[in-house]
């Protein structure tokens, strides 16, 4: 049984960096597999009135619906979070 990023469909890309203090939006788009196309620009995570997610690309999204939280800046944890925490979270409506 193989289980990887690719069968889970599931890999953390880098989508939007600062070159000399500006914003550029970063995407991956490989010829040899279109499935693997990443989400471009800085995102947020939306919940949709009917309890499904939305992940909003490109910096069009709401800050004040944002569920994304910044866990590290510059190399630096910025929130220090158990673990059990995080597994609860991630329990929440299953």
């Amino acid at each position: 049984q193989k289980l990887h990023r690719d069968t889970q469909k599931c890999a953390f890309k880098c989508s939007y960096a600062v070159v000399k203090g500006e914003g550029v939006d970063v995407v991956k788009d490989p010829i040899t597999d279109p499935g693997k196309k990443s989400k471009k620009g800085r995102l947020s995570l939306e919940k949709n009135e009917d309890g499904t997610w939305s992940t909003i690309t490109e910096g069009k999204g709401d800050p004040a619906k944002d569920q994304l939280v910044r866990i590290f800046l510059n190399g630096e944890l910025t929130v220090d979070e158990k673990f059990q925490t995080i597994r609860d979270r991630s329990n929440v409506g299953l």
